[in-house]
């Protein structure tokens, strides 16, 4: 049962980590291009922030960037780990 649950967790990660990237690009190809002062960051049903001004959202694109790399790093260790666990069972280990 424990492996199933890391694989879950595993997906669950990627699956975040590609929310994140398409927020990120949505954010640089929107630039400076909004109407009034800024725009409101949303993400998973939460709101970041109402109120982003527009010199600020290219900085709000690199920082979904970066969280998503780090996402993406801990899916990768995780299955880095359960994959030598798999392959120590095989081994009889």
């Amino acid at each position: 049962m424990k492996i199933y649950y890391r694989w879950g967790v595993f997906v669950l990660l990627i699956a975040v980590t590609v929310l994140l990237i398409n927020k990120g690009m949505d954010l640089r190809s929107l630039g400076t291009n909004v109407d009034g002062t800024g725009i409101g960051v949303h993400f998973l049903f939460l709101e970041i922030n109402d109120r982003v001004p527009e010199k600020s959202i290219p900085s709000y694109a690199n920082g979904f960037f970066i969280v998503s790399l780090i996402t993406a790093i801990a899916a990768l260790v995780l299955a880095g780990k359960n994959l030598l666990r798999f392959k120590g069972t095989k081994a009889g280990i």
